[in-house]
């Protein structure tokens, strides 16, 4: 019986309090869409008719009002001096010279318009408070049960997800094993004909040079993927750093790859050495491989927190359908001959240094963007 009474008095409190700020709302609607109108007709009639004269404009808002408004509103028109027209049902008043229009709301479109509370709203009000009350009982007395459920649930998840995670190191095993394969097989093939051929051309220098050319580029290209292979399968530790002069780090790394560098500015940065080295072997090896000749390095400080290095080529650039974010991820490339390691290492490095590396198009060739800790930028100048 308690919880009866408390239901139907929920039930009746709630529809009663619905039904009133309701009815509440929709006269305001009401009345402020009645003056809009009236408003605006007056605008529209002072508009086009070219007329000025308050007289016409009062006439025509009494003939509109008895005409489009007839059954929502009445009118009563004042000359001269009046008392104060606010009633409970008053809506505006239009003045003109001696003369003045008090608009009223017809209470009867007024309550055709409200919320009238009947009987079978009630009854819906009650029902549906009890039907939630109960609801809400039996929810109550299962919480043990749906407690174990999610637990088990959970159990179920996590072995899902160790399945997933075991299929996925497997899948990306077997990528990392044909990129080592065929990113290995490339210079092993070039040395191994090089060398094949060098007895019966020993004598001949143009060769010789061109062989000790192309085995320093193949061991090196080895020796690159190599670091990238050894970075990728480990945690970075980047907290052994040191302040480096980076426009002189820029041109040592540069000139391994036989690539022009222009710095904007001298400086120094605080890095982890192997790391940033790494990072920069990775960023000018891409520019070479997309056929650049020169890259360009600025620097600019962005707020009170970040120093942004740019770097541009003037290769071919990015695939105008390639997502750039996608780039940045491990063994994507849109290269043929790419292990798709670079740019995922590269990213990596700049965070283990608190920095963040994104991708850009500039108008030529291929921008990257080092959002490094301004606290570890030093610059001396700009040039």
């Amino acid at each position: 019986m308690a919880y009866l009474l408390v239901s139907s008095l929920l039930g009746i409190t709630a529809t009663l309090s619905f039904d009133y700020f309701e009815n509440i709302a929709v006269e305001r609607s009401l009345r402020k869409e009645l003056e809009q109108e009236v408003t605006s007709v007056a605008v529209s009639f002072r508009r086009f008719a070219g007329a000025d004269d308050d007289a016409r404009r009062l006439a025509f808002l009494k003939s509109y009002a008895g005409t489009a408004l007839a059954n929502k509103v009445v009118v009563r028109e004042v000359i001269g001096a009046a008392g104060d027209p606010r009633t409970n049902d008053f809506l505006f008043s239009v003045s003109g010279g001696s003369r003045r229009l008090d608009f009223y709301v017809d209470s009867d479109f007024l309550q055709r318009e409200l919320a009238n509370l009947n009987l079978p709203e009630l009854l819906f009000g009650f029902l549906t408070t009890f039907v939630l009350f109960a609801a809400f009982t039996v929810l109550s007395d299962r919480r043990e049960k749906v407690r174990v459920l999610r637990e088990q649930f959970q159990v179920q998840h996590d072995e899902m997800k160790k399945v997933l995670a075991e299929h996925e190191a497997l899948a990306l095993l077997g990528r990392m094993s044909a990129t080592l394969a065929h990113e290995l097989k490339t210079p092993f093939a070039t040395i191994s004909n090089l060398i094949q051929v060098l007895p019966s051309r020993l004598h001949d220098q143009a060769f010789t040079d061109r062989f000790l050319v192309l085995t320093r580029q193949e061991l090196q290209r080895t020796e690159q993927l190599i670091n990238n292979l050894l970075a990728y399968g480990k945690d970075l530790d980047a907290r052994q750093g040191q302040w480096l002069d980076f426009p002189s780090l820029l041109r040592e790394r540069a000139a391994k790859q036989a690539l022009q560098v222009e710095i904007a500015f001298d400086g120094g940065i605080f890095a982890d050495r192997f790391y940033l080295e790494l990072l920069l072997d990775n960023l000018f090896r891409n520019s070479k491989e997309a056929g650049a000749r020169r890259v360009k390095v600025g620097c600019r400080k962005e707020g009170r927190e970040e120093t942004a290095l740019l770097f541009e080529d003037d290769g071919r650039g990015y695939p105008a359908e390639v997502d750039l974010a996608s780039l940045t991820s491990p063994f994507v490339t849109c290269r043929s001959n790419g292990a798709g390691l670079g740019l995922y290492l590269a990213t990596k490095i700049a965070a283990a240094h608190r920095a963040a590396l994104t991708l850009y198009r500039p108008e030529t060739g291929a921008g990257v963007r080092l959002g490094w800790p301004q606290k570890e930028v030093k610059l001396h100048g700009a040039h």
